[in-house]
């Protein structure tokens, strides 16, 4: 089978090279447009990132602009000021959701549609801004992704905008970055990390190249989202949880996603739940239901994740993989349930049909309708 990986990224790694940040946007551009959210202020990494640009001589737009997901009403107000003030450049400091608004304002912003046009389906007539990326969480992987997630709060609709040239000049992945997060945005986004490194491993669009990044990053994850959970100063853990983030996002952006993510964003839209928290929750379902296609691939997943599976069959391998991970979800504090996570009821329907997107196309195991809405149902 033929396949193609793309990943026009420039990555700098390891513990402190946020410093190089002002280097990098100077490459790039003069004036530069910070998207951050309260957090990034709060933990003291907006004071770093700023000293890092204005000692390379940048002049710097700060806009702590993000809190909870991303809204297409948010990138609207960003595109207008980046227009404004004539941003050359744009650097996302933060979560997921402070990055790709910082990756929609660079794609959106030169273009002569408003945001709404283009997230309704217009298609894109015209090059991004460049853009980097600055990670504060290990969970999304969106320093390393071409796609937007959004969410149109008027119509309760999440999906993605997308640009071949939307990938981020430079990632700037420093762990030390990620130890003020919280032990809940620990767990949250770690859990998106780990179903980012198993739906890739299982898509139909799985590629050699991107095998070896899962397997990789489910080892990093597996063995390091407890501990970091557990204790937040645990560099050692943090470290293997950033790189695991970083290798899952460079793996989703080429093979893709799956039925995990397919459902998690109506769920989200609809129930106001975090991503990471409904991702984690589904992960256990989705495995179940994929078995009959992917034992093989889970049976790896269990000696991946620590697991001694020597002399198991491969069913019995791949059933320890998903206990597994149903143990590590319970332990870092995601619900096993939707009931559990506050919703009162499902409207099965509507939900499965608002989740037949691209990323439930790339699922092992095809799915109808019917089986999302049974699926929804066994998770609730």
């Amino acid at each position: 089978m033929m396949a193609e990986f793309y990943l026009p990224v420039r990555i700098v790694s390891g513990d402190g090279c946020l410093s190089q940040l002002g280097k990098a946007s100077a490459s790039l551009g003069r004036k530069v447009m910070l998207i951050c959210g309260s957090s990034a202020r709060r933990s003291g990494a907006l004071e770093k990132a700023l000293a890092s640009l204005e000692q390379a001589g940048e002049e710097v737009l700060v806009r702590d602009t993000v809190s909870g997901e991303p809204t297409l009403a948010l990138v609207a107000a960003e595109v207008e000021q980046a227009r404004a003030w004539g941003a050359q450049v744009l650097v996302g400091l933060g979560g997921g959701s402070a990055i790709d608004v910082a990756k929609a304002t660079a794609g959106l912003a030169p273009l002569q549609g408003e945001p709404r046009e283009y997230f309704a389906g217009r298609g894109l007539d015209g090059p991004a801004l460049p853009w980097i990326g600055v990670p504060t969480t290990s969970g999304t992987g969106a320093e390393v992704t071409m796609n937007a997630v959004l969410i149109d709060e008027q119509t309760c609709l999440k999906k993605s905008i997308r640009g071949e040239d939307w990938f981020a000049r430079y990632a700037i992945v420093d762990p030390l970055l990620t130890l003020s997060a919280p032990p809940r945005v620990t767990a949250q986004s770690g859990a998106d990390a780990l179903v980012q490194a198993i739906e890739p491993f299982t898509s139909i669009a799985a590629m050699p190249v991107t095998d070896a990044l899962c397997r990789d990053a489910i080892r990093l994850i597996g063995r390091s989202l407890l501990p970091a959970y557990q204790n937040g100063a645990d560099l050692a853990a943090r470290r293997d949880l950033a790189y695991g983030s970083l290798m899952a996002g460079m793996a989703l952006t080429n093979a893709r996603l799956g039925a995990v993510h397919g459902m998690a964003h109506p769920l989200g839209c609809r129930y106001q739940l975090p991503h990471g928290l409904i991702c984690g929750l589904l992960l256990p379902y989705v495995m179940e239901y994929n078995l009959p296609v992917c034992a093989g691939r889970y049976a790896e997943v269990a000696a991946l994740l620590g697991l001694e599976v020597a002399g198991l069959s491969e069913s019995d391998a791949a059933w320890a993989a998903i206990g597994r991970v149903r143990r590590l979800m319970r332990d870092i504090g995601i619900p096993e349930r939707l009931s559990q996570a506050g919703v009162e009821r499902i409207d099965y329907e509507a939900v499965a049909h608002e989740s037949m997107s691209a990323s439930l196309k790339h699922n092992a195991r095809p799915l109808s309708e019917a089986d999302v809405v049974e699926l929804l149902k066994r998770a609730f």
